[in-house]
């Protein structure tokens, strides 16, 4: 990776809330046979037995003079008993030779030489054409192709190699989201779809995948409804929103700060999150918390009615002496008045992934004092090896620089997103695709899971994955927000919460 390190620039706050919403979704040789037989011991020659001297003519052995006493009898003349010679050892049976891995055209995009996969992407340069924006950030597809090659001149996936189909779409509504997903599943007939849809409507397209045409999805991050309804076609590399959720609990516990935090109160982002979190709720109570107000927002998109309905939760949260406010799901019209009227709370946040941009423009509301808590995976993946290889191989491929968010400058292309998709998403993809064999299908695909219990996800240090677990990273950190510094301080981890 190239050097060079830079300060943070702050970026418009409206155009960050679209981002966010947008980007829902990171040997030893051996001898030669030669040098094994010679190792085996070779038989040793037997000892020579004492040979009489040669005959004379006369037939008569020749008697040496001695020293001893001519009346006393010369002593016999012994013969050496032969050594019993040493059985060779027995010769090792050489090797059986492994059988041939045979490909065959196996299923639909599955031929004997080649694995054929969409990519679908968000379209930045037609999004900030289309609406006057001016995000960053850089298409998704450059970095994604580059690693493909990687992997192909690897040797692909056993023995075949991957073909790309790539399709964009624009993350505002389900219009051009569903027509690149009927182009790569229903046209092009793709083996496997990578990276998915996100954005408002966008993001529910990601079943026309799975559900409606029986194509394995890599990415994205789906609901407990979605993965089992998909059967174990919709794996992502990411964890859901709602174990993260539920595993704040289990980092607060482990750390010792439940008594200090409670009584919280829980407030969802919309209705459909109730489910979720009362859930949360019962994982709380059962750690010791008191959980006297649990509720969700009911006037989304409404800014005047989500700041009355705001109102009346920090008045029950007052007057149950509540310490800590948790936050599920995006909703800034809540957010920002619970921060401007009642700074006095502790806040939690389950996603802190979602919370990147923090680290050049706190959001808005949000002051010097108020504390946040959240849970967010490894501070530092420029420490770990595996997306260091990723940026090298993109960057030497497309001659450009990968720098994380808070190295920014103004002005600069924002590259990280798509690497960190396109590192983890690959990664994924081709360990569970060799787990199924060389008989690729959707089948074999679903009973490799259970067969990858070392899954590694680039940038992640704890990771599982099961039929019954698709979603595969395990590992989150405590980190408290600081404001003044644009910056989260890691409190403790890495908390393995699988």
């Amino acid at each position: 990776m190239k050097d060079g390190k830079r300060k943070a620039s702050a970026l418009p706050r409206w155009i960050l809330v679209l981002l966010a919403l947008a980007l829902v979704a990171g040997a030893c040789g051996g001898g030669n046979d030669d040098d094994d037989d010679a190792g085996a011991e070779a038989p040793q020659p037997t000892a020579a037995a004492t040979a009489p001297e040669p005959a004379d003519a006369d037939g008569e052995a020749e008697t040496a003079p001695t020293e001893s006493d001519p009346d006393e009898p010369a002593p016999a003349q012994t013969q050496e008993e032969p050594a019993e010679a040493e059985a060779p050892a027995p010769e090792e049976a050489p090797e059986a030779t492994p059988e041939p891995i045979v490909l065959t055209d196996s299923f639909r995009g599955v031929t004997s030489e080649a694995i054929l996969i969409g990519h679908s992407s968000i379209d930045f340069e037609k999004l900030n054409a289309d609406f006057g924006l001016d995000l960053p950030y850089q298409n998704f597809g450059p970095p994604f192709l580059a690693l493909v090659d990687w992997y192909n001149e690897q040797g692909g996936v056993l023995g075949r190699r991957l073909e790309v189909v790539s399709e964009l779409f624009l993350p505002v509504g389900a219009t051009t989201a569903e027509a690149a997903c009927l182009k790569l599943t229903e046209d092009q007939k793709v083996f496997a779809v990578i990276n998915g849809f996100a954005g408002p409507g966008a993001e529910q397209v990601n079943t026309c995948v799975t559900e409606l045409h029986d194509t394995i999805l890599v990415g994205g991050l789906p609901t407990p409804e979605q993965a089992e309804a998909s059967g174990g076609l919709w794996v992502s590399p990411q964890m859901s929103l709602e174990r993260r959720n539920t595993a704040m609990v289990s980092i607060l516990e482990q750390t010792g700060r439940i008594d200090d935090l409670s009584p919280v109160m829980i407030i969802g982002s919309h209705p459909e999150q109730q489910a979720l979190i009362d859930g949360i709720a019962d994982e709380l109570r059962a750690a010791g918390a008191e959980v006297p107000v649990v509720g969700v927002v009911t006037t989304t998109g409404d800014q005047a009615a989500t700041q009355a309905e705001m109102d009346v939760y920090v008045e029950r949260a007052r007057s149950d002496g509540v310490k800590s406010i948790l936050l599920t799901g995006e909703e800034n019209y809540r957010n920002t008045h619970l921060w401007t009227t009642a700074p006095e709370f502790v806040y939690l946040i389950g996603n802190g992934d979602r919370l990147s941009d923090w680290q050049r423009e706190p959001p808005e509301g949000l002051q010097s004092g108020i504390k946040v808590f959240t849970a967010r995976g490894g501070p530092s993946p420029m420490d770990d090896s595996r997306i260091l290889h990723c940026i090298d191989v993109i960057e030497d491929a497309l001659g450009i620089e990968i720098l994380p968010l808070e190295e920014l400058d103004e002005g600069d292309v924002q590259h990280w997103a798509g690497m960190i998709n396109a590192c983890r998403d690959l990664a994924m993809f081709v360990q569970i695709a060799e787990a199924a064999g060389p008989d690729l299908t959707n089948e074999s695909w679903v009973a490799a899971l259970d067969n990858v219990p070392d899954i590694s996800v680039p940038g992640v240090a704890f990771a599982s994955l099961s039929s019954n677990k698709v979603d595969a990273a395990d590992e989150l950190f405590l980190v408290e927000y600081d404001f003044d510094a644009r910056a989260f301080i890691e409190l403790a981890g890495p908390i393995d919460v699988g």
